[in-house]
């Protein structure tokens, strides 16, 4: 896992969709990888093939479910690195989508 957490920011969409229907998050903080951040600093954003990928094999790996329509905190773990947390929210109708730093996110209107 370390290479892949490794590349992780490389990985980080480069657009935001408009999705009336992703839930309200309450206003707190929320998991992106070993940090937390209030959501006024997050955005959410599909997340790459490859990156749906790994989140997908980490939620198998470490007994989560992704819950189609449901946001969900995934934990991944990887010997000697600290635990990588996410906040995830895979749509009926669109790709996996990722809770992140408005900073990773390019191309936002």
């Amino acid at each position: 896992m370390r290479s892949a957490i490794a590349h992780v920011d490389a990985w980080i969409g480069d657009a935001t969709i408009d999705m009336t229907n992703v839930p309200t998050l309450p206003d707190r903080d929320y998991p992106f990888r070993e940090d937390v951040y209030p959501l006024s600093e997050l955005a959410i954003s599909e997340a790459p093939p490859e990156l749906a990928a790994f989140l997908i094999s980490q939620a198998e790996a470490n007994g989560i479910d992704l819950t189609r329509d449901e946001i969900v905190e995934l934990v991944c773990r990887g010997e000697g690195i600290p635990d990588q947390r996410f906040t995830v929210y895979w749509p009926s109708e669109a790709g996996m989508h990722v809770l992140v730093p408005k900073r990773h996110v390019v191309g936002r209107a």
